[in-house]
């Protein structure tokens, strides 16, 4: 029996909690959300996964796909152990890290932590992919002038693909205002500003956001 393989398997039967992981449930600001089905971190994986394949072609600046794919299926692996924060609002030690770097870099802290234990018992060129990869990706914020074109591209659809969940569930959230709409689409500019075609993707997000304010 190979052993790596077996190790790969049982690493692999680990991540299957990744669908029960939700993202936004009990966070601070969605406390009187209306969601009928929260999302999982493996769908949100998935569709930033198909993103970075169907707007790759209209990117001016094309980063690696291979690469950046990789780079999608590791990001959120952490949270399993270090869990997500609202990115808005302060939650836990990390929460409100959008606007606070202070708060991003304790987040990053966590999860690198968590990325040492998660990946640990992976073939050890698997490990060090799975690390180097997640590394990329969650420096991306901390060194934003030295990123490279697939942790910039990864991070930014991270970004939208939460947004195009808000409008997927427009007709359920019942407290969403103009502040919510502003505060989510400044966040999501900051990031996809470098592309010309991110940051279409963000507009027409945004006016979809503006027509289910209440």
């Amino acid at each position: 029996m190979n052993t790596d393989i077996t190790k790969i398997t049982k690493f692999l039967h680990t991540m299957a909690n990744l669908k029960k992981q939700l993202r936004f449930k009990n966070m601070p600001g969605w406390e009187n959300a209306n969601i009928d089905r929260w999302d999982s971190v493996a769908e949100h994986s998935y569709r930033m996964a198909l993103m970075a394949v169907l707007y790759h072609p209209y990117l001016e600046q094309k980063p690696d796909l291979g690469k950046t794919l990789k780079m999608i299926l590791v990001h959120d692996i952490v949270e399993l152990i270090a869990n997500d924060y609202s990115p808005m609002r302060s939650h836990g030690g990390a929460g409100g890290h959008a606007f606070d770097i202070r708060a991003y870099k304790d987040k990053y802290e966590r999860e690198k932590v968590a990325a040492g234990i998660i990946f640990k018992d992976l073939p050890e060129s698997s490990m060090n992919e799975c690390i180097s990869l997640w590394t990329e990706y969650a420096g991306t914020k901390l060194k934003k002038t030295h990123a490279t074109l697939e942790g910039k591209y990864a991070y930014a659809l991270d970004k939208l693909e939460a947004e195009m969940q808000i409008v997927d569930w427009k007709n359920s959230i019942i407290n969403w205002t103009s502040e919510r709409t502003s505060r989510s689409s400044d966040y999501v500019i900051e990031w996809t500003e470098y592309e010309k075609a991110l940051s279409e993707v963000e507009k027409i997000l945004k006016s979809e956001m503006i027509e289910m304010e209440k």
